[in-house]
């Protein structure tokens, strides 16, 4: 899997347009703020850069029945992009993928409390550090409702995280309960996906990844190629300069 994310605050919109489709570039024109125009012209140049690494230089893009983008000429590989604030996040690998990046900030936990399970408000509520662990809680599961292709067509009922921090392994345990259409109840899934979770750029944002492959992250991994790399090592983040000069 390549993971990469990158800031785009400092993006020159006009110095950009050559790198990007016209399509990027109409779609950009409706946007009234210069942070929104920066981030939908970042999140394709991350996109472009991405590819690349994999050689991959003409990429045509679809879109399935749910409007999750995929490459047409390159069906084998999975995509998927997020951006908040001054950030673009994404990831390419040979499975289903989602991929979410939140900046931290004040959080209203009452949202917690009503719309997540009591198991992941009792684990916020539980913590030391209340916000970051909302925005833990909330990187994952969108990044798993982007894996399914549902996005946020999937009710939040559907499904919960949970979060072992009691394992010996290095990290936590996470996992994926979702709904038994029998019993209503919900049940650890028989097929759990990977998932990943950072604190990135200066433990201001919080990024997830969740994959029905393997997520080791390798700098120069390939979709195809078998990982190498110690699970959940740090994405990479990628200069302004690198994705101009590869796009």
């Amino acid at each position: 899997m390549l993971l990469y994310y990158t800031d785009v605050s400092k993006l020159d919109i006009n110095q950009a347009h050559h790198a990007v489709s016209l399509e990027r570039l109409e779609k950009t024109a409706r946007y009234i703020h210069q942070k929104d125009k920066k981030l939908s012209i970042g999140a394709e140049l991350l996109l472009k850069y991405s590819l690349n690494q994999i050689g991959i230089s003409n990429p045509v893009f679809d879109h399935d029945k749910y409007g999750k983008p995929f490459l047409g000429n390159h069906p084998h590989v999975h995509f998927n992009l997020s951006h908040s604030e001054d950030y673009v996040a994404c990831a390419v690998t040979d499975s289903p993928v989602g991929v979410d990046i939140e900046h931290i900030q004040d959080a209203e936990l009452d949202i917690a409390r009503h719309y997540f399970f009591g198991s992941e408000y009792k684990h916020i509520q539980n913590s030391p550090r209340q916000e970051r662990a909302f925005f833990q809680f909330w990187v994952l599961k969108e990044s798993y409702m982007k894996m399914t292709g549902l996005g946020f067509r999937m009710a939040l009922d559907e499904f919960s995280i949970d979060i072992n921090n009691s394992s010996r392994d290095k990290g936590a345990r996470i996992r994926v309960k979702t709904r038994n259409e029998n019993t209503g109840g919900l049940e650890l899934a028989d097929k759990q996906p990977e998932f990943g979770v950072w604190s990135v750029a200066g433990d201001e944002y919080m990024l997830a990844v969740c994959s029905e492959g393997k997520i080791n992250q390798e700098a120069n991994s390939k979709p195809n190629s078998k990982p190498n790399s110690k699970p959940n090592s740090k994405p990479n983040l990628i200069s302004l300069d690198d994705l101009l000069r590869e796009t």
